[in-house]
């Protein structure tokens, strides 16, 4: 990773981090900055660095799944074949199995470079005892959505649909686009054109409920982004888990809620920063939350009071 600029940029995921823990924010979007470089970063922001890359086992259930569904789905579209569903099981136990080794051995430590393939599991950092059953209640978890997506329509649906109209798999790698002068940060499970209009399908691995604002904004990218009138934009939210499905539209009062929303959390952050146009941080201007539930399943929970 060479010498590059910490540059501003707004996310969903950004906004949860601030408005939960401001330390946390400083941590994950300033403190880390540079920690990939293994040999040359300070044992602080080494640590910062590697802590950020931590997930539970909820969240590494949903990865691995939204990870194998782009998989497939790219697959589909470029060669026209889709992958079996025991073989799609197959390399996602493959890539389970490895990835609990690496992180239980704790080999996060020693890699030099972007963490972004890695496993690193906050149950492991953290010895927090999590039995075997547990685990494999995960794995078969994983198995359970991968099932609900090959037997879901839209797996059917994208098989005829012409390459052409498919506008984006995307759901690990994501994308930048301007904002008012800033940058927001958008992943996209799946986007089509579907008669005359864009389907949006965003795959859900949990149980608990979806958040609204989050559609809104995958509806707010499309008609911004992708010059669709609102009216002809459709989401589709797939609980993989329960099999359930909702359709979510939104109108244009609904979308430009959202955009103050952004603007004024943007603003919010940037009046936390020393200096906004160099998006430079102190960590003093960012206190800790004193909620003792959310340092307890904070990532960064084992150096945060080291540092004032």
């Amino acid at each position: 990773m060479g010498d590059f600029k910490n540059e501003f940029s707004w996310s969903v995921s950004r906004d949860a981090a601030f408005k939960e823990c401001r330390r946390k924010y400083y941590y994950a979007y300033y403190g880390y900055w540079g920690g990939w470089d293994r040999n040359n970063a300070d044992y602080v922001t080494r640590t910062l660095y590697v802590l950020k890359q931590l997930q539970n086992r909820w969240l590494w259930k949903g990865s691995v799944v939204h990870h194998e569904i782009e998989r497939v789905l790219k697959e589909l579209v470029t060669t026209g074949r889709l992958v079996p569903f025991e073989k799609s099981v197959e390399r996602v136990r493959y890539m389970m199995r490895e990835g609990f080794r690496y992180s239980r051995d704790k080999l996060y430590w020693d890699h030099d470079g972007s963490m972004k393939d890695k496993t690193a599991l906050f149950e492991h950092e953290y010895e927090t005892g999590t039995p075997d059953e547990v685990w494999k209640k995960n794995y078969d978890e994983v198995v359970e959505c991968l099932r609900a997506f090959y037997e879901s329509p839209v797996l059917e649906e994208i098989k005829n649909t012409p390459h052409d109209k498919i506008i984006s798999i995307e759901s690990m790698n994501g994308a930048y686009f301007p904002f008012s002068g800033d940058k927001y940060f958008v992943k996209l499970d799946l986007a089509y054109e579907k008669d005359g209009g864009i389907e949006i399908v965003d795959w859900k691995t949990g149980s608990s409920a979806a958040d609204d604002f989050q559609f809104r904004l995958y509806t707010l990218y499309a008609a911004r982004e992708l010059d669709a009138p609102h009216e002809t934009i459709s989401l589709t939210e797939y609980k993989l888990q329960s099999g359930e499905s909702a359709v979510h539209k939104f109108s244009k009062e609904d979308l430009a809620a959202a955009e103050e929303y952004i603007k004024n959390s943007i603003q919010e952050m940037k009046d936390s920063l020393s200096d906004p146009d160099e998006n430079a941080a102190v960590m003093k201007d960012f206190p800790r939350t004193e909620d003792e539930k959310t340092c307890a399943y904070c990532n960064f929970r084992k150096i945060c009071f080291e540092l004032d």
